[in-house]
C-alpha cells in the first residue's frame, strides 16, 4: 500500500511550493489530467501526485490528500492531479514559421495565441513573458509543449536577426500603409506574423522594419489580439 502524504509541510510538497512561487527555475506544476497528459507524451513529467480518495490513474503517482493538494493548487475545482514537469529545451523543432508577440501580457491572450499558432502549422513562439505562468500553460491546453519557445529582451534586435535569415515579416496593424490580410501572398517557409500589445498595439520601432503591415477589415473599433491572430493564421494555413 503507497504511504499517503498528508502534510502540508512534506519536504516534497515545500518543494512543490516553491516551484509555484517561481523560486525553482528548472520546473513548472501543471493540474489537470489533460494537460498531464500532453506532458507526459512531451516527456516533461518528473513527478504526478494524485488524490488519495480518487482512483488513481498512473501506477507511479505519489498519492496525497485534499488539503496538500488544495495548498499547492490554483484552480478553484481541481481535478485531483498535479504533475511537477521539468522546463524543455527552448528549441525542439526547426524554426519555420514564427509568431512574434510584442508585449502581449494577458495570459490567456498568450495561451490562446500559442494554441492556435499550433493548430495552424506555426512552430515557433517568441515573446518576452514567462511561458510557464500556469495561466498560460492552462490556456494552451498542451500546445505549449509543443512549440518552440523563445524569449527575447531586444525586439528590433531579434527581428532583425530573423530578417538577415531572410525571414519576411507580416505587421498587423491599422494604417493607411496596411494591407487586407486576404490579399497577401504568404511565404510557405520563414514568415513572422508579428501581434501587438492589447492597448498599444505593435511599437513603431517594429513596424518601421517590417516587411509589410496588414490588417483584417471589420465593422467595430478592434478585436482581441487572440482572436486576430487565429483568423489570421488559418487564412496562412489554407492558402
Amino acid at each position: 500500500m503507497k504511504t499517503i502524504i498528508s502534510s502540508v509541510n512534506n519536504e516534497k510538497i515545500k518543494f512543490l511550493k516553491k516551484v509555484k512561487s517561481g523560486k525553482e527555475k528548472e520546473y513548472f506544476l501543471i493540474e489537470g489530467y489533460h494537460l498531464v497528459e500532453e506532458a507526459i507524451k512531451a516527456n516533461l513529467v518528473k513527478e504526478i501526485y494524485e488524490i488519495n480518495y480518487k482512483k488513481v490513474i498512473y501506477e507511479k503517482s505519489i498519492i496525497i490528500t485534499e488539503n496538500v493538494l488544495n495548498s499547492i493548487t490554483s484552480t478553484k475545482t481541481p481535478e485531483g492531479i498535479v504533475a511537477l514537469c521539468i522546463k524543455k529545451d527552448s528549441l525542439i523543432r526547426p524554426i519555420n514559421k514564427v509568431v512574434f508577440l510584442d508585449d502581449v501580457q494577458d495570459p490567456g491572450n498568450v495561451g490562446t495565441i500559442i494554441r492556435s499558432s499550433l493548430a495552424f502549422g506555426f512552430d515557433t513562439i517568441i515573446s518576452n513573458v514567462n511561458f510557464y505562468n500556469e495561466k498560460i500553460v492552462r490556456s494552451s491546453q498542451g500546445a505549449i509543449f509543443k512549440v518552440n519557445l523563445i524569449n527575447y529582451k531586444n525586439p528590433v534586435e531579434i527581428i532583425n536577426e530573423y530578417k538577415k535569415k531572410g525571414y519576411k515579416t507580416y505587421a498587423t496593424v491599422l494604417d493607411q500603409e496596411a494591407v487586407e490580410f486576404k490579399k497577401v501572398i504568404f511565404e510557405n517557409n520563414n514568415i513572422i506574423v508579428i501581434l501587438g500589445n492589447e492597448g498599444k498595439g505593435i511599437r513603431q520601432e517594429i513596424l518601421n522594419i517590417s516587411d509589410k503591415k496588414i490588417y483584417i477589415p471589420i465593422d467595430f473599433e478592434s478585436l482581441n489580439v487572440a482572436v486576430a491572430a487565429g483568423i489570421i493564421l488559418c487564412k496562412i494555413y489554407n492558402k
